[in-house]
């Protein structure tokens, strides 16, 4: 089944290289969870921290991956450089995260909106407490001669009921706009595979052929991604709920017990991160030919767009094929490329 080879692949991967599967993955792992635990201290801090450290961060552990397979070793300097390359145009907008993050916020929605209907008419109905507080509300803001501090003193008289409703309501549908948003992120990032195997590829021409193989067989992708990662999702999962706890008995705060909720998924997560990074390559590698024929798809497509605007000699049209069929390691350093070009240079 093609489910068993994915799987004895991705442990091969694995076996290949424990030691520095297991480097790479605490290290990414721990140095995630310290900036997101930064939050505790700055609330909503998380927000900037997420696209702008966290992800290049998790870029960074991908590169680093395959530089290990190429060169057999991990270095803070490479580290450093491919951090760096994330903001690179060539490689910025591998994990979409502008549309993963508009995708997470409508599930978001649509959840909150769903279990805030269903568990307003249950509190409604075996809470008197809930009910009064509610009727209460509905009755200030309709006289519209309440003032701050009626509403403060409201909410307060009643807040261990509305706390455990806001609970109920908001960290579930967080929970699940978050996990899709980060689905669609790490799905997205196996273009990083792509790119990292063409050479002055556009960024924008990357995506057309992305998604070229994902409207091929979204549904065939989505299960071969799970069969590989889904103990991740159970491991943000059961970090998320035990977190959210952990923060509800430090703090009976709800905003408090998100953050605690994130960071618990965080630390749980670390223990799938070394076989995570394998993983993305078996599921890249189980698509290499896809993305090949995409790529002459989309190159056609734009080939053709081009002959129909403008007049294309062969030279021309042979030079931007070309652009498309090289290979590189944009990780490699200067210093090994002046060598190659002389090789007694001492």
């Amino acid at each position: 089944m093609a489910s068993n080879r994915l799987i004895k692949e991705s442990l091969n991967n694995y076996k290949n290289a424990p030691l520095s599967s297991w480097i790479l993955g605490l290290t990414s792992g721990i140095l995630i969870a310290a900036f997101l635990a930064l939050d505790l201290l700055v609330p909503g801090l998380a927000i900037i921290i997420f696209p702008f450290i966290v992800v290049p961060i998790i870029f960074s552990a991908s590169l680093q991956h395959i530089i290990f397979k190429t060169r057999g070793q991990l270095t803070v300097r490479s580290s450093v450089k491919s951090f760096g390359l994330y903001y690179n145009p060539r490689f910025f907008g591998s994990f979409s995260i502008v549309a993963s993050f508009f995708k997470g916020l409508l599930v978001f929605l649509i959840f909150e909106m769903t279990i805030s209907f269903i568990a307003s008419t249950i509190f409604q109905t075996t809470t008197p407490a809930f009910a009064e507080t509610v009727d209460a509300l509905y009755q200030m803001f309709n006289e519209a001669t309440f003032s701050l501090e009626d509403i403060n003193n409201i909410m307060t008289m009643n807040g261990e009921i509305l706390l455990k409703y806001s609970a109920i309501v908001i960290l579930p549908s967080f929970f699940l706009g978050l996990l899709f948003m980060l689905y669609n992120m790490s799905r997205s990032s196996i273009v990083i595979y792509y790119k990292m195997q063409v050479l002055k590829v556009d960024r924008r021409f990357a995506k057309f052929v992305y998604v070229d193989v994902v409207r091929q067989g979204r549904m065939r992708m989505f299960k071969d991604y799970m069969i590989l990662n889904w103990p991740l999702y159970v491991l943000l999962a059961v970090g998320f709920a035990g977190g959210s706890v952990g923060g509800y008995l430090w703090k009976h705060d709800v905003i408090f017990m998100l953050t605690t909720g994130v960071l618990g998924g965080a630390l749980f997560a670390i223990f799938f991160l070394p076989f995570y990074f394998g993983n993305q390559e078996v599921l890249f590698e189980q698509y290499a030919n896809k993305f090949a024929n995409s790529t002459t798809n989309v190159t056609n497509f734009l080939l053709q767009n081009l002959q129909n605007n403008i007049d294309l000699s062969m030279e021309e049209k042979k030079k931007i094929e070309d652009t498309f069929n090289n290979t590189n390691n944009p990780l490699e350093d200067d210093n090994e490329n002046d060598n190659k070009k002389d090789p007694d240079r001492s």
